[in-house]
């Protein structure tokens, strides 16, 4: 039997908790445009395709039309 791929692992985390201020490689629950706008702020020094908050943030705001 193999063993499951760790790069396939994949952590979830509210959007609003602290936690998403600091971790990049986590996936956000209920993010909202504002939100969006304060991580994308945070993460703007983290290169989008190694950032998933700094990814996600800016996805979020291109489908709403605020970016």
């Amino acid at each position: 039997m193999s063993s499951p791929d760790p790069l396939k692992h994949k952590t979830f985390i509210e959007a609003d908790s602290v936690l998403a201020e600091f971790m990049c490689q986590v996936h956000l629950l209920e993010l909202t445009s504002d939100r969006a706008r304060e991580l994308r702020y945070m993460h703007r020094f983290h290169r989008p395709d190694e950032c998933v908050v700094h990814l996600e943030a800016v996805y979020l705001l291109l489908a709403v039309g605020g970016y």
